[in-house]
């Protein structure tokens, strides 16, 4: 990743990042709300020595002070000086748990020694510290060498008494709350750049080139709540789901300008990544641009087109296979450029007969009665019947799904398809995302089909619409005839040749 993608993912997760931040603040302040409040009180005792008339002898005396203040400050921790403040004051402590709450120290190049204690109580805390340092200056002149005379050679005052404070100085709850907060915000940032590096699903273009050299053919949308239920090239034919549709029928044609594909298989990793959505819409892209397309559902196992386009799906490609039905008879047409072959009844061996020679047989009759086929084929992964598929068409399409397919998924089913030298046409990023993109024009319904007029031939059964379940319509399709009938009518039709 770069830095630039280590930005994206917090900005991308950015609620999950302000709630860890706010979730820290609040975690600092019920700690600081378990912390005792301490005060801090401060005393100062001033080290002078007494003796020297001339300025030699009272800068000798200043020498000897200042290194003897050192030694002073370190006795007012000691129990020689906390013993009579605990005696005086009658605290119930001893001088070493005292000792733990009194520091002293000397600012450089002075004579002064600051005392400074710490306690829960304002008022405790300065009477501690007086205390100190009236003790500190009888010790301290008890201790100190004998002058001329008999007096002492070092002499300590008090020069500034402690006062109660009137704020406490922890605990520091905005430093508290802040450093909870910013914590926070870091297991955040930290959690959302993790959640990318390590989550494997298909997200852009970034991870479908990690996986596979195949172009990306288009993203498609997903469709809102309040977009008419339906097939997006019908319901909703100026809506930005059914342009990313013409713009896979375009790229398509672009692959190989010299030898366009014609026969395309669509196929998925797993089930419910949009693989019949994407070939119904495909079918009708292409139908848009071209007089004769043909959607066969392939999918043998989980057939789902007759159902999507209102077709009868007892009638299709199984019962063609078999020799039951011619592929004319089966055929239903959806529109004037559109037709339909469904799967027909399940069989219990769908691979073998995918794979065999009527099925070839048909696929060659079929490539030279229409320009577009688009077979509509099981999961790579579920069923290797899209890898014999891929063989008979001039190539396959893999939809994956947006923030559903793994990356480890796509590569094995891309990898299936060309360890058996079958073409990859392309792969469709399906369900993405996408915000701030409308219709140009808004969703619009196609109108209710007219009656036919009377130029047309009335031989030919009238196309249905696809059904869409918010206004149900009438769908005609081809009757299963018996023996005697069937062969009456097939002399009728032109077959498929």
């Amino acid at each position: 990743m770069e830095s630039v993608d280590y930005l994206r993912s917090v900005l991308r997760r950015w609620q999950v990042v302000l709630l860890l931040g706010i979730l820290g603040g609040l975690g600092g302040f019920a700690y600081a709300s378990t912390l005792p409040m301490m005060y801090r009180a401060t005393s100062s005792v001033f080290v002078s020595s007494p003796r020297g008339e001339t300025t030699n002898e009272l800068v000798q005396g200043f020498t000897f002070t200042e290194k003897l203040v050192q030694s002073y400050s370190q006795l007012a921790t000691m129990p020689a000086v906390l013993q009579p403040v605990i005696d005086d004051l009658q605290l119930d402590t001893t001088p070493a748990a005292l000792g733990a709450k009194v520091s002293a120290s000397t600012p450089l190049n002075t004579v002064i020694i600051e005392v400074t204690v710490v306690n829960q109580s304002p008022e405790q805390a300065a009477l501690i510290a007086n205390a100190i340092t009236r003790s500190l200056a009888t010790i301290g002149q008890d201790l100190a060498p004998e002058g001329p005379a008999g007096a002492p050679s070092i002499a300590l005052e008090t020069v500034s008494k402690a006062q109660p404070p009137q704020t406490p100085f922890s605990p520091n709850l905005l430093l508290l709350i802040a450093t909870g907060g910013l914590v926070g915000l870091a297991l955040g940032a930290a959690f959302a750049v993790l959640r990318d590096l390590l989550d494997t699903r298909v997200l852009d273009e970034k991870d479908l080139a990690r996986v596979s050299d195949a172009p990306l053919l288009g993203k498609v949308g997903r469709k809102r709540r309040r977009d008419p239920a339906g097939i997006a090239m019908r319901v909703m034919p100026r809506s930005t789901v059914a342009e990313a549709y013409r713009r896979i029928q375009t790229n398509l044609e672009f692959i190989d300008v010299d030898h366009r594909p014609r026969t395309i298989v669509v196929t998925s990793s797993v089930t419910r990544d949009g693989k019949t959505t994407t070939s119904v819409n495909l079918a009708l892209a292409l139908a848009e641009r071209s007089a004769r397309v043909l959607l066969i559902d392939a999918d043998l196992r989980r057939p789902s087109i007759a159902d999507v386009c209102g077709v009868d799906g007892d009638v299709g490609l199984t019962t063609v296979l078999v020799g039951s039905i011619s592929a004319d008879e089966a055929i239903v047409p959806l529109s004037p450029s559109l037709s339909v072959l469904s799967a027909g009844a399940l069989p219990p061996n769908p691979g073998q007969l995918l794979s065999s020679e009527a099925m070839r047989g048909l696929m060659q009759t079929l490539a030279k009665a229409y320009d577009y086929i688009v077979i509509d084929s099981p999961p790579l992964l579920a069923a290797t019947d899209a890898l014999g598929l891929a063989h008979l068409g001039d190539g396959a399409i893999v939809v994956a799904r947006y923030r559903k397919t793994r990356r480890s998924q796509l590569k094995d089913t891309v990898s299936s398809l060309e360890n058996v030298n079958a073409r990859v046409l392309g792969i469709v990023l399906n369900q993405v995302k996408e915000r701030g993109q409308q219709a140009y024009y808004g969703a619009q319904v196609l109108p209710e089909p007219s009656a036919p007029t009377p130029a047309a031939d009335a031989s030919t059964p009238a196309p249905p619409a696809i059904a869409v379940p918010a206004a149900p319509r009438p769908v005609r399709t081809a009757p299963v005839l018996p023996a005697s009938r069937r062969e009456a009518k097939t002399s009728e039709k032109t077959t498929v040749s």
